[in-house]
């Protein structure tokens, strides 16, 4: 019987994997690679410049780092040869820059079937992803789930290549690449390049909404493109208010 596993852009989706009857072992991408440094010459030396990174960012210890998060992307690595790979991401900045990651570490195991399974949103909701889903929807997700060809993993790995040296210009002619495993790709590299959330957090605060919750709901409203949680934008919060 083929081994099946799930790979999860973060905890909250793995855990409503696991109310459903889905069948596979579910890995959880624990990770925030939209933000920090992000170039480093092995992976050890990736793990190192991440835990320090996010350890600063997110005040947790590097212990908790590797412990959380490598030890996940250590089962990546660990997956058989010939599995079959469901990743589980929606169209954001934040959950596609975590995407090309994973499909690095995938592209290290020969004969795999690697999946992409969207979530199922409509124009107005489209950038909430998995976060409204129930059981129903992510058995209809799976269901209609799209093979990687070769092109798909290429393209993948130059987005990364690209965007861990904030290549702009090959992030730009990237994102005019067609593919059924990556949907919206111009929008978010255009957003990447041409919105600063700092710029649209001062804004927001020169308006008059001086308190966190407020500004980012309008965050979420406006720049869903992002997929930004309360802590990637509380950091940008923070740093225009010591701008004052």
């Amino acid at each position: 019987m083929k081994n099946i596993f799930h790979i999860a852009n973060g905890d909250f989706l793995a855990e409503d994997l696991r109310k459903t009857s889905i069948k596979g072992e579910i890995i959880v991408c624990r990770e925030a690679l939209v933000y920090g440094d992000l170039k480093a010459d092995s992976l050890e030396a990736f793990w190192k410049i991440r835990a320090k990174s996010i350890s600063e960012d997110y005040k947790v210890s590097k212990e908790s780092y590797y412990q959380k998060s490598v030890s996940e992307f250590e089962k990546i690595l660990n997956i058989p040869e010939g599995s079959d790979v469901n990743l589980w991401f929606e169209d954001d900045l934040f959950c596609q820059v975590n995407l090309w990651f994973c499909i690095s570490l995938l592209s290290k195991i020969n004969d795999l079937k690697i999946y992409r399974v969207f979530p199922t949103t409509n124009a107005e909701s489209h950038w909430k992803g998995f976060s409204e889903a129930d059981n129903s929807d992510l058995d209809e997700s799976l269901k209609t789930k799209v093979l990687f060809n070769e092109n798909d993993i290429k393209l993948a790995l130059n987005l990364l290549n690209a965007y861990q040296n904030n290549d702009i210009r090959s992030l730009q002619q990237l994102s005019k690449n067609q593919s059924g495993c990556f949907h919206h790709l111009s929008e978010i590299i255009d957003a990447y390049i041409n919105i600063k959330p700092e710029v649209f957090i001062r804004k927001q605060i020169e308006n008059g909404l001086r308190d966190f919750d407020s500004v980012f709901k309008k965050f979420q409203e406006e720049l869903g493109i992002f997929g930004f949680g309360d802590l990637q934008v509380k950091k940008f919060y923070e740093k225009v208010l010591n701008e004052k």
